[in-house]
């Protein structure tokens, strides 16, 4: 979901219920009501686990690939970085999820209180960081893809430099797709940082669509069928491999080659349990902002509103689980990158 989207939930830690009024369309939307949030406690104790869980491990996934020389290669470059930007966003849930950011300090409508309004307490960083989160594994889906698909263009466009330009378009392109947050909230003399409000229904619908498809549709469809067409591909290979095994035409490289599309098929497990869990989590969160930026009556108070928000961010955390469950050579990799050091002490025995 959308920062805009939250503004319900730092609002409701403040006041009971407010109203808002939008009169820059000429309508009043005093039927939507930031009701105060069922359960707080509980709730913020689940941010609160969800964001430890992600913390350490993302840091877990970060070391073992960046310590294991035999995991290095272009994905686990481009899964050091998602696991970065997972770990930025689990830290964030601190600030942004538990902490109130709305209301907190008293007004300052100077040059740098409307810069903290309009990027820190419009949570523009947080969602910067997801959606820079969910481009990162499309990044690793499309190399994956085009490696396996097509190899021979693999070098040609996975060099070092545009890997690098890669990852800095994920970041890029979060920036501006979530640029219209700053336009939305604004430091004021009296009240403080506060929510504006939508320039008009048009907008409202535009922007909800346009999240909706580049936050979670546009993302599943084109890892889904990449990842289909992967599937497809090492299934080719390993069918001509097995067949030629039993003739005499079957030789060292040919075996070798075979391990290695074990290798890519347990790799292509691992990143499909990541997008099917990507929409899982995603989908609840980004269908309620979509049915709310389309008019319909949304309650920001209800439990569906906050296990939405919390499958979102838990989409950040169970990254390093499933790369650990579905993985074994990365199972490997955690005993040698934190065993490796303390079987240095260890005294031979005579």
């Amino acid at each position: 979901m959308n920062n805009s989207q939250d503004f319900p939930l730092n609002i409701s830690k403040l006041l009971p219920a407010i109203q808002i009024n939008d009169s820059s369309n000429g309508t009043d939307e005093s039927d939507v009501v930031w009701g105060s949030t069922a359960n707080r406690g509980f709730i913020f104790c689940l941010y609160g686990v969800f964001s430890i869980v992600g913390i350490v491990g993302n840091l877990i996934v970060t070391v073992v690939l960046l310590r294991v020389p035999t995991l290095r290669s272009n994905t686990s470059d481009l899964l050091v970085h998602l696991s970065l930007v997972d770990l930025l966003v689990c830290i964030l849930v601190i600030p942004f999820k538990i902490i109130p950011t709305t209301g907190t300090s008293a007004p300052n409508p100077g040059f740098l209180g409307e810069l903290r309004c309009r990027v820190y307490v419009s949570q523009f960083i947080f969602w910067v960081s997801s959606l820079t989160s969910v481009l990162c594994l499309v990044t690793v889906n499309v190399e994956r893809f085009v490696a396996i698909v097509y190899p021979l263009k693999y070098k040609v466009v996975f060099t070092r430099r545009k890997k690098y330009l890669m990852i800095a378009s994920c970041w890029i392109l979060g920036g501006i797709s979530k640029s219209f947050q700053v336009l939305l909230y604004s430091e004021d003399d009296v009240v403080g940082c506060h929510f504006l409000g939508w320039p008009s229904r048009a907008v409202q619908a535009f922007v909800g669509l346009y999240t909706f498809t580049i936050q979670l549709l546009a993302p599943f469809v084109l890892m889904i069928t990449a990842q289909w067409k992967v599937i497809l591909a090492l299934r080719r290979q390993v069918k001509k491999l097995t067949e030629r095994s039993a003739s005499s035409a079957f030789n060292p490289l040919d075996q070798r080659k075979m391990w290695q599309l074990r290798a890519s098929q347990t790799l292509i497990k691992t990143l499909l349990t990541f997008v099917i869990t990507f929409a899982v989590c995603w989908a609840p969160n980004q269908v309620v902002f979509l049915g709310y930026n389309l008019g319909l009556d949304v309650d920001f108070a209800s439990p569906v509103y906050h296990v939405g928000n919390i499958l979102a961010v838990c989409n950040s955390c169970v990254n390093p689980i499933i790369y650990t469950m579905t993985n074994q050579p990365f199972r490997k990799g955690i005993r040698e990158a934190f065993c490796r050091k303390s079987r240095r002490w260890v005294t031979p025995s005579v």
